[in-house]
């Protein structure tokens, strides 16, 4: 065999890995790019100067792995990245500080892979990377199923919270965001040109559906429950 017909090594190097990083601190965002690229991965960091990163932006880079800090500041909340990024065919992993498990388990049930602790070492947050890649699961399924109880179990608390609100009319519900908002019933009155009695029937309504005895009762149960009036 000739020297020319030896086939010649591929010249191609493989592609690396993209991981995407939604991250609003840039040092963190820096930190992790580098230790991503030590490793073989091409981290791109995502930019929040509109808010959470638009499906475009997962789709246009094409990430096979998200990291997804939930706290993004000004930009919100990181649970919104999670559906475009899955949409885009990326695995995500929430990266975040936060200890409240209903809120991993939220994050589970819209699409994310699992969550590493911020506190935890790049070593393990990379491990985790590998891991995912490889076809690993990032939470035991015992503890994925807790975690998705919880979050199940506190929206219904929310929900058993709120649908003493949803008794209200439209014009209940607008005189008690105007008395959470510290306005008295003459001012009401005033503003809305009708009688005080007319106001203060209308108070005695929403203390009644509500199932409380006074206005500040009613305005403490809205301020618990997080209740906001729609329209």
């Amino acid at each position: 065999m000739t020297e020319a017909a030896v086939s010649a090594p591929s010249s191609e190097c493989p592609v690396p890995v993209r991981v995407a990083i939604v991250e609003d601190h840039q040092l963190l965002s820096a930190s992790l790019s580098a230790a991503l690229r030590a490793e073989g991965y091409e981290p791109v960091v995502a930019p929040l100067g509109q808010g959470v990163p638009s499906p475009s932006f997962f789709f246009e880079v094409s990430p096979e792995v998200t990291l997804l800090d939930l706290d993004l500041g000004e930009a919100g909340s990181g649970k919104g990245a999670i559906l475009p990024a899955t949409e885009a065919g990326s695995k995500v992993i929430v990266v975040s500080g936060t200890n409240d498990e209903a809120d991993i388990g939220e994050c589970l049930e819209l699409g994310a892979s699992g969550f590493v602790s911020k506190a935890a070492p790049y070593d393990e947050l990379l491990g985790a990377v590998t891991a995912l890649l490889s076809g690993g699961e990032l939470t035991p399924r015992e503890e994925r199923n807790r975690l998705l109880r919880c979050s199940r179990e506190r929206r219904a608390a929310v929900e058993n919270a709120l649908a003493p609100f949803r008794q209200l009319s439209h014009r209940e519900a607008e005189i008690l965001r105007q008395l959470m908002a510290g306005n008295s019933v003459e001012r009401i009155a005033s503003e809305s040109v009708v009688s005080e009695a007319t106001v203060r029937t209308q108070v005695r309504a929403i203390l009644v559906k509500l199932g409380v005895r006074s206005q500040l009762e009613a305005v403490a149960m809205a301020a618990r429950a997080g209740w906001q009036p729609t329209g």
